[in-house]
């Protein structure tokens, strides 16, 4: 980073730390200053860290009074490291290659994470390859958390990668490989640092283990055995004699656990890697603290071990000083590191963003460039601007003398239109007339129709004649159509007179004499058809008769 200042926020398992950076003389750093917020949330209970974590992110950010874009560092335990060994391919292909590799690297589908690679290895044959991630949903809610801080996270590294900027910051003059280790509350990130190369490793074996081992051995709440713990084992709770030499074996048995993990790992590196063997360990951190764990591990691993010094090439300014930035040298490591970030990687800071945050992003820095072109295409857009205004007042005038001109005929279309629909009215009021009259017509001839068959058949009378007028047609039109007007009905009851049988059943013919009346009724260009027939001849001489006549509708009759 090459700006004025950089504002670097590290957010550990445990803690917040912020430090304000400058640029020194002959290429070093200047701490401007500091602060840290520790704490204490279990990082297992994700909701509390997160929420822990955004309080002390408000604190740090009001303590520094700062409202810079900061970058952040990720702590080892939110973050992914795999290291593979591919064929070797041409620089070119490896856009297509890498992704592939990274999907069946990385296990989680890309597009939920954010993720990067390095090259740490191309011999020809084979491709050593470097993949980091870290889920989307978790760098969301850490930009956020920043954001309600009034920080705006531009770019994100994990404490693997910061630590390893910081050592070669600080340790330029280191060639032989060495080990770092980083010793925080809920995890450990153990490098192994070759000139160029880098293998890493993220132990879950941390500062909580011993602390929750202490809390288990005495009973005690996790903070009084975080307390334990931080005075270097050196009193016992009241009551408990024997608690300094209990503390003592977990303490040993926590470095035993630590050293066995640091051998594995070399091994590992050696045996996959063709790693050398380190001749010096760093370590740093919160559990760097720990009192004789350098000796404990020199004597151990058979290696120079050394407290990892984050602040040998950094100047530290009169209010970090304040603000007690030596005395948390072990929390200042990966805030040297991420201030100190190598130009050649800022596009891998970027990649573990978000794609909504790394839009802003770039907006933030084309910005002042579209300011720019802005301010430059209103002024190129002046002269066009006065002379539109200028052709746009002739026209205007044009217009207006136009208008005068048109007035006299649009007051004669108005009047056209009125005429037109009271045109339309009338002869509305001549259809509907025309209907009632050509209706009148249809029940004159039908009711003819009737009289005509009830003389033919002779001795028959009718007792009823009602009008039932039939619910109009249902939905389900075709579109277009012009629905037809409600169907009506005759319902008819009468009598004929059995002349011949006065005073016994109907016979036989006048039954057929009925029923040619109503066959006689269908033959009427007004009845469609007759329907529900019934007869009763338990009157002696009489035989009733019921029946409904469907009527044509008006289209009908008048198509004949």
């Amino acid at each position: 980073m090459r700006s004025a200042s950089s504002v670097c926020v590290e957010v550990g398992a445990g803690h917040v730390a912020c430090g304000v950076f400058s640029p020194g003389t002959s290429g070093g750093l200047v701490l401007e200053d500091f602060a840290v917020e520790r704490h204490g949330a279990d990082p297992r209970e994700e909701g509390e860290w997160f929420g822990r974590t955004a309080e002390a992110l408000a604190v740090v950010a009001n303590r520094v009074g700062r409202s810079d874009p900061v970058a952040l560092v990720i702590p080892g335990h939110l973050a992914l490291t795999q290291f593979i060994r591919t064929p070797s391919v041409a620089p070119a292909q490896r856009a297509k290659i890498i992704p592939f590799e990274a999907a069946q690297a990385i296990p989680y589908p890309l597009g939920e994470v954010g993720w990067h690679y390095r090259v740490l290895a191309d011999d020809g044959q084979e491709l050593e390859l470097r993949f980091t991630a870290v889920k989307l949903a978790v760098m969301e809610r850490l930009c956020a958390a920043a954001g309600a801080a009034g920080l705006v996270v531009q770019q994100a590294v994990t404490s693997g990668d910061a630590l390893q900027a910081a050592f070669r910051r600080n340790y330029a003059g280191v060639s032989e490989p060495v080990l770092l280790a980083d010793l925080g509350a809920h995890s450990t990130a153990l490098l192994l640092v070759e000139r160029e190369r880098c293998q890493m490793r993220t132990l879950a074996l941390a500062g909580n283990a011993l602390t929750q081992a202490l809390a288990d051995e005495f009973g005690l709440e996790v903070a009084a055995a975080e307390s334990i713990k931080v005075r270097a084992l050196g009193v016992a709770p009241a009551g408990r004699p024997a608690a300094r030499p209990a503390a003592q074996r977990l303490t040993d048995r926590h470095l035993a656990q630590l050293q066995g993990e640091i051998r594995r790992f070399t091994a590992s590196c050696q045996r996959q890697a063709g790693a050398p063997a380190p001749t010096a360990l760093y370590v740093t951190g919160g559990g760097s603290l720990l009192a004789g764990l350098p000796e404990a591990l020199a004597e151990q691993l058979a290696v120079r071990v050394e407290r990892f010094d984050p602040l040998r090439r950094v100047e530290v300014s009169a209010g970090a000083a304040t603000s007690g930035a030596a005395d948390s040298a072990p929390l200042l490591a990966n805030l040297v590191g991420l201030a100190g970030w190598p130009e050649r990687d800022q596009a891998e800071g970027v990649a573990l963003l978000p794609p909504a945050r790394r839009q802003q992003l770039v907006f933030r820095r084309r910005q002042p460039w579209w300011i720019a072109a802005a301010v430059l295409l209103v002024l190129a857009l002046i002269p066009p601007a006065w002379q539109g205004r200028r052709l746009a007042r002739e026209t205007e005038a044009k217009a207006v003398a136009l208008e005068a001109r048109l007035r006299p005929w649009r007051a004669t279309v108005l009047r056209n239109a009125d005429n037109l629909a009271k045109l339309q009215q009338v002869q509305a009021q001549i259809a509907a007339l025309q209907g009632v009259a050509e209706a009148k017509s249809r029940w004159v001839g039908l009711l003819a129709d009737l009289q005509d068959q009830l003389g033919e058949v002779e001795d028959v009378w009718l007792d009823r004649l009602q009008l039932v007028r039939l619910p109009p047609p249902g939905p389900g039109l075709r579109a277009g159509s012009v629905p037809e007007a409600p169907g009506l009905e005759l319902v008819l009851s009468g009598r004929l007179l059995d002349a011949d049988n006065p005073g016994s059943k109907v016979s036989a013919e006048s039954e057929e004499r009925v029923r040619q009346l109503l066959a006689g009724f269908t033959r009427s260009p007004f009845i469609a058809a007759v329907k529900d027939e019934r007869f009763d001849n338990s009157q002696p001489g009489l035989l009733r008769f019921d029946c409904t006549l469907v009527i044509k509708s008006a289209a009908a009759v008048a198509s004949r």
